[in-house]
């Protein structure tokens, strides 16, 4: 008896972690509608509607904007971050925004753009981490 409980426990157990293996595999997707703006942060995923199209955002690689209240800047500073698109072949590609903030990139038949970088203030001369970022994207 005893060693039919702990077959069974074994089983339970092994069906339970595959099942969290496939939740893991399966990354949810934030939907995109195109032409419309969305707000996304660093490490989401987000997918076009009725497409095998994705992109997923991040890593930060640079936030050198001047954009801290009562610090004299004698640059303007750029953001910089990785973007990973994939419809079967994963693609890297860089938003470099300098100015306004903005950068546009190709992909396929798409046009992704960054329209919009936020915190737009930095409230301290300290780093911010990324989880603190977020930004509106249009993919046309």
């Amino acid at each position: 008896m005893k060693i039919y409980i702990s077959f069974i426990s074994v089983l339970f157990l092994v069906a339970f972690s595959l099942t969290g293996c496939e939740e893991k595999l399966n990354q949810s997707c934030n939907q995109i509608t195109q032409n419309e703006t969305f707000k996304a942060k660093i490490g989401e995923v987000w997918c076009l509607d009725a497409t095998d199209w994705k992109i997923t955002f991040g890593p930060l690689i640079e936030d050198s904007r001047c954009n801290a209240p009562l610090i004299n800047c004698f640059w303007a500073g750029r953001y910089v971050m990785a973007a990973t698109f994939d419809n079967g072949d994963a693609v890297q590609d860089t938003f470099y925004a300098e100015g306004n903030w903005q950068d546009t990139l190709y992909y396929g038949n798409y046009k992704i753009f960054l329209e919009k970088v936020y915190p737009e203030l930095n409230l301290t001369a300290e780093p911010l981490d990324p989880s603190e970022y977020s930004f509106d994207v249009i993919v046309r």
